[in-house]
């Protein structure tokens, strides 16, 4: 069913804004507490039920001076560099050695390290999208251009198990070059805790340099030049909070609407313009009619550190709400498409940048989708399982909904710029806001009239079966059989 036309892309851009306002919403900053307290506000005035902050411990990491200096024969040079985050301070006076270069390419690793800065190249894998649709159960692209999308996956850095490497043997830090950043950007809040065990585990200082500098920095380092590297701050203790409300339902049954609140800078898209979208669900559900499923609106904390706040939520809700839920509905970024000019610069594509939406393994939940992306105009969609080429499960904020045995319908868009500082208004794609909104809606509707089984069937097993087989595959293949991880 069309429902576009009951959201309205001003109203929800000036949430973006509002939102964006606070600043860099990082978990346990008091920008991401001032994004907890505004999003209270909105759902209390929407006149959701059993409005709620969870709360969860963090530790927070607060750069004050970042100095990336090498010398390069005519005295130290400053290099355009952004600090990992949650890697180790230097001493606050900076620490001074020389570099040494090591191939990311290498299998084996000779020279001493110790002691030393490593610098390395970061690479990002090509996402595929004429591939992966090749794996994918649908899409809905009426002027077939999903089959041009050929972007890096800019959240799979390969070469980062270098990293790790360079601790174990000995280092004092660590440099690495984003070659394959499009706009050549080194301002890359990565990792960040995704698929780490611990985001706090970084023992050496680390920066990213652009591809830009990178032959000039590279070739420093294969002649051992000496390094300043100062990275100062404070870290402690704090909380970030779930933020959670209600819609009463029929039955003890539930459908969570769901996207994190956090953000690694200003960051309108990444992802004020999820919470956007999740807002309009919430009002438009609590004042219509009463519906069969309760209603659990979810902004969880943290994404940015290890997607904290939507694991606590599943483990501190294991017995009285995971159990219920029918469906779990995520929304992630709503952007336009970058791509490069001849120049190397971003800029518009002109189209909505690609979006995967993931969805169960059944026919029922397929045809949904289906319908309701071409009812509500959400071209350059594809649908995806929610585990197979991309991995074990979607790599959403949702994603471990499905570990937790949840069927879960993800929409989520990743351009090239998600993760930069160069996340601005511009790339916020307002027109698409309220069909986003609208095929979600349609989709929550046309649930209410399946069973929970009927939404969680597995009717392709045997396609379930080929990817897993495939999921293997693409983890073998991209960490060379476990040897390089690249989170």
């Amino acid at each position: 069913m069309d429902h576009q036309a009951s959201f309205s892309s001003t109203e929800m851009l000036g949430w973006i804004r509002e939102m964006a306002s606070f600043g860099p919403r990082r978990a346990g900053s008091p920008a991401g507490l001032a994004n907890e307290d505004y999003l209270i506000g909105k759902l209390k005035e929407f006149g959701l039920s059993n409005i709620r902050k969870e709360p969860i411990p963090v530790e927070t990491f607060q750069p004050e001076q970042s100095r990336v200096e090498i010398d390069t024969g005519a005295g130290l040079k400053a290099f355009n560099a952004q600090w990992i985050p949650y890697c180790r301070f230097t001493p606050p006076d900076g620490l001074e050695t020389n570099l040494v270069y090591a191939d990311s390419e290498a299998f084996m690793h000779r020279g001493g390290w110790a002691g030393k800065v490593v610098v390395t190249e970061i690479g990002f894998p090509l996402l595929d999208v004429e591939l992966i649709s090749k794996f994918s159960m649908g899409k809905y692209d009426p002027e077939d251009t999903l089959k041009d999308v050929r972007h890096p996956a800019t959240w799979v850095r390969l070469g980062w198990h270098l990293y790790r490497k360079a601790f174990e043997r000995g280092a004092v830090g660590f440099i690495g070059i984003l070659k394959d950043q499009p706009g050549g950007s080194c301002r890359m809040y990565a990792p960040y805790g995704f698929k780490e065990k611990d985001i706090l585990d970084k023992p050496l200082p680390g920066f990213w340099v652009s591809r830009d500098d990178g032959p000039e920095i590279r070739q420093l380092a294969e002649q051992g030049a000496k390094v300043r590297l100062t990275l100062a701050g404070h870290r402690g203790p704090s909380v970030t909070h779930n933020v959670v409300g209600e819609i009463p339902g029929e039955t003890d049954e539930c459908i969570v609407l769901h996207c994190h609140h956090d953000s690694p800078f200003v960051s309108p898209v990444e992802d004020a313009s999820g919470c956007s979208v999740i807002l309009a669900l919430a009002r438009h559900f609590a004042r219509g009619k009463k519906p069969r499923r309760k209603i659990v609106v979810l902004f969880s904390a943290g994404h940015f550190y290890g997607s904290i706040g939507t694991r606590h939520f599943i483990a501190d809700h294991a017995i009285d709400v995971v159990p219920k839920v029918a469906l779990e509905i995520t929304v992630e970024h709503v952007a336009k498409e970058a791509v490069e000019s001849e120049n190397g610069q971003l800029e518009e594509s002109g189209l909505a940048e690609g979006t995967g939406v993931f969805l169960p393994f059944n026919q029922a939940m397929v045809d949904v989708v289906l319908a309701n992306l071409h009812d509500n105009e959400v071209d350059r969609a594809f649908l995806l399982p929610p585990e197979g080429p991309l991995g074990p499960y979607p790599p959403t904020d949702g994603g471990d909904w499905y570990m937790a045995g949840v069927p879960l319908v993800n929409f989520i868009s990743n351009p090239v710029y998600l993760l930069n500082e160069e996340d601005d208004f511009s790339w916020v794609m307002e027109s698409r806001l309220p069909k986003i909104a609208g095929a979600a809606a349609g989709i929550l509707e046309a649930v209410e009239k399946l069973t929970k089984a009927e939404i969680a069937a597995v009717d392709f097993a045997a396609y379930k079966l080929k990817m897993k087989l495939i999921k293997y595959l693409v983890m073998a293949k991209t960490t060379r059989f476990g040897t390089r991880p690249v989170y």
